[in-house]
């Protein structure tokens, strides 16, 4: 198990689980520009999570025939640069315990996978969280605390994503907020720092959410900066400067690690 760090010096952000590339047909980077960026910033980890195909076809991801050539690319570059940089193969899944032998075949054929919910219910039926007008955060709490239990998954990214639809902060945010935190203690499952979301951020309710990582401040939960990348350029030092300062400001610097424990 990696140390928790106790000095602001001490965060390197070298290791980067949460990538994205052509294949989700979103981001503007191939893998092999991914990896060639990561390594003039000297990383020394790369890990690719794409996000997750699902049995329908749905905008913004790869589709299931995508997973076979997402993998064998990865492979290929892992062996051309392996002497510069690890490199894993991963994906970025949602959660419905309806799907577990689906979404364990995808385990089984990766490195590691993180949660990444973009939905409420099954995500093979159901609209993200952009579409849907009246959030039930209670339904959403127990699909991701049905996926920290599914032993699937080896982080949390961005798990205040959510709140950047739901607009205030009350009770029922508050519930949510101390439900994830205590998966994060109960499982040992690390929460996401996101940097492209705060790139984007225009309020306190936007991910990184000011009140959720401020209870999280409070807590042990271990905390991995993740880039989240959709372009090469959220990899770079500005970027990760402006993370790393947020923590500090928010006083969650002693609950960052550097490398993930991968599940």
């Amino acid at each position: 198990m990696k140390h928790i760090i106790k000095d602001m010096a001490k965060i390197c952000f070298k290791h980067n689980y949460h990538t994205h590339t052509t294949y989700c047909h979103h981001a503007k980077n191939t893998i092999e520009e991914n990896i060639k960026f990561a390594i003039k910033q000297g990383y020394r980890t790369i890990g690719f999570s794409e996000h997750a195909p699902l049995k329908v076809h749905r905008h913004f991801r790869m589709n299931l025939d995508e997973l076979q050539p997402y993998i064998n690319e990865i492979k290929f570059y892992r062996q051309k640069y392996r002497s510069k940089i690890k490199i894993l193969i991963g994906l970025e899944a949602e959660y419905h315990r309806s799907q577990y032998k689906f979404y364990k075949r995808l385990r089984e054929q990766v490195d590691y996978m993180i949660l990444g919910n973009h939905n409420i219910g099954n995500p093979h039926k159901s609209r993200d969280l952009k579409s849907v007008k009246l959030l039930n955060l209670d339904i959403y709490g127990e699909q991701l605390e049905d996926a920290c239990k599914s032993g699937l998954f080896s982080a949390i990214a961005h798990p205040d994503y959510i709140f950047t639809f739901y607009h205030s902060w009350d009770e029922d945010a508050i519930r949510l907020s101390n439900l994830i935190i205590d998966c994060s203690l109960k499982y040992d499952i690390p929460l996401g720092f996101n940097i492209n979301g705060l790139l984007v951020k225009k309020n306190k309710m936007q991910y990184p959410n000011d009140y959720f990582w401020n209870m999280v401040s409070e807590t042990k939960c271990k905390v991995l900066i993740e880039a989240d990348a959709h372009e090469v350029d959220t990899l770079g030092k500005a970027a990760v400067n402006k993370a790393k300062n947020l923590i500090k400001e928010w006083h969650i610097t002693k609950n960052v690690i550097n490398e993930l424990k991968i599940k």
